[in-house]
């Protein structure tokens, strides 16, 4: 990738005349097809450096090239680029393409024409043959990898099967990610969650069925590791895991037995269960004390109950170990679209999580 950076220093009195033209020129570049690009201020007035900046990416040399020449062509831009030498002491134009950086880091990754389509493959857990898809991000590799673990809702025969929204986040921050679809679920075979915990909802009996069969659960996604591992294009010592409501709960649980991951992220792991049900909250609580990589709870704060977030983090306060712990502003207008947060936005906590996994993954 290609990213262009012009640094605008301006004369005495003239930082907002500036300011205002470059917005013009952003205003021309979409007039005439282009991205806008984004544009800074300095924050200090009185520090060093330009008082206004501008920088856009391009995939390519070639679209870096094509977009100057449009630039060349186009009379309104050009009157733009006119007065703007009246406002300026001084310009800068830098063209810069990414370098990986630490930890193998590609940094951001252009998507544009890759197709989020993963891979199919077919891995073991105990006596299941069970469903697992690998998204890889473009480019030679090796990866890192998250393994990201479905909710209830993934039923079998669904048609909603790959989460290819997560998996395009990830990808484009050059990580890889498989999505395995644990017994019972999905294009998996064996008994539904439903099957084993037939006792009326949240009575005493059905609260223990449902710890013991997300207890099973976990098994699967200890399993996804481990055949992840093998992969080619995966870096094997660099498998993390998250997930979001079973899937929550399941990161916790994998990663309080399962060293072997790097770091966790957990949304919304019993929101819906943990108001209702003190046996599964203790238990997740007694799981989490036995995590010992870095691992982040992430909520809405319209989910069901966000006190899984609260509490698990508030019971490893003072441990030593590496915790994060975020509630995001509500997400849409019921608990149920709070709940799917981390499904459906990516965008809202993208670059929470992007932090989180490049000190850690």
């Amino acid at each position: 990738m290609i990213v262009e950076r012009t640094h605008y220093f301006a004369k005495p009195g003239q930082r907002d005349a500036v300011l205002a033209n470059r917005r013009r020129a952003c205003e021309v570049r979409v007039a005439i097809g282009l991205p806008a690009g984004t544009i800074r201020v300095k924050a200090d007035p009185a520090a060093d450096g330009p008082d206004v900046a501008w920088e856009c990416g391009f995939p390519t040399r070639a679209a870096h090239q094509a977009d100057l020449d449009a630039r060349k062509s186009s009379a309104e831009f050009e009157a733009v680029r006119a007065t703007m030498r009246g406002l300026i002491d001084r310009f800068e134009r830098l063209c810069e393409e990414r370098s990986a950086g630490a930890k193998g880091w590609a940094g951001d990754i252009d998507l544009d024409g890759t197709a989020i389509v993963p891979q199919a493959f077919t891995f073991r857990s105990g006596t299941y043959d069970l469903k697992g898809y690998l998204y890889l991000p473009p480019g030679p590799g090796p990866f890192p990898c998250m393994i990201y673990n479905h909710g209830s809702g993934l039923t079998q025969g669904a048609e909603d099967v790959v989460q290819p929204g997560v998996a395009a986040a990830l990808m484009s921050w050059g990580i890889a990610c498989f999505y395995p679809h644990r017994h019972g679920y999905g294009n998996s075979p064996g008994p539904d969650w439903r099957s084993e915990c037939p006792a009326e909802t949240f009575s005493p009996a059905y609260n223990r069925q449902i710890i013991a069969r997300l207890d099973r659960e976990s098994a699967d996604v200890i399993a996804a590791r481990q055949f992840v591992r093998g992969l080619p294009g995966i870096e094997p010592e660099r498998i993390g895991v998250m997930g979001s409501s079973f899937g929550g709960v399941n990161t916790l649980l994998s990663a309080s037995k399962d060293p072997g991951f790097r770091c966790a992220v957990e949304f919304a792991g019993a929101a819906m269960n943990w108001d209702r049900n003190a046996d599964l909250a203790a238990f997740m609580i007694a799981a989490a004390q036995r995590v010992t990589m870095p691992i982040f709870f992430i909520q809405a704060a319209n989910d069901f109950s966000i006190r899984p977030t609260r509490e698990l983090a508030a019971s490893l306060a003072g441990s030593g170990k590496v915790v994060e712990s975020k509630i995001y502003p509500a997400f849409g207008l019921t608990p149920w679209e709070g709940h799917l947060l981390a499904g459906r936005g990516p965008q809202i906590w993208g670059p929470d999580v992007r932090r989180f996994l490049e000190r850690w993954l």
